[in-house]
């Protein structure tokens, strides 16, 4: 989460991708359950650009009317809330692309029984 955040700070957009692909061959890897690492991986990802969103707002940032104004422009209904919890879920959507495709290509093979 911690290096998701630190990323967003300075515009690395991507970031949660690229975790959730890490996430995705460690869990490949570690033999963990699927229901854990998408659980993992929506927390981690939603975090990772929530932090640095009220940071920011807390400074004094115009997140919220950013995030108004890109709820409006995106044909949402414009209020920051609206745009905020849509800047959310596409970061969890990069990051569960990412944990499929590190579990597509480190598949484990299980013999026929």
């Amino acid at each position: 989460m911690a290096a998701i955040a630190a990323a967003t700070e300075i515009g690395w957009w991507f970031l949660p991708f690229v975790a959730g692909l890490a996430g995705g061959v460690a869990s490949q890897l570690g033999h963990w359950r699927l229901r854990t690492a998408l659980l993992a991986t929506v927390v981690v990802a939603a975090l990772g650009w929530a932090v640095p969103l009220g940071w920011q707002a807390w400074r004094g940032g115009a997140v919220r009317a950013t995030a108004r104004v890109v709820a409006a422009l995106a044909g949402l209904p414009a209020h920051s809330a609206v745009g905020i919890a849509a800047t959310l879920l596409v970061a969890v959507l990069q990051a569960l692309a990412g944990l499929w495709l590190g579990r597509a290509f480190f598949a484990r093979h299980r013999p026929a029984a």
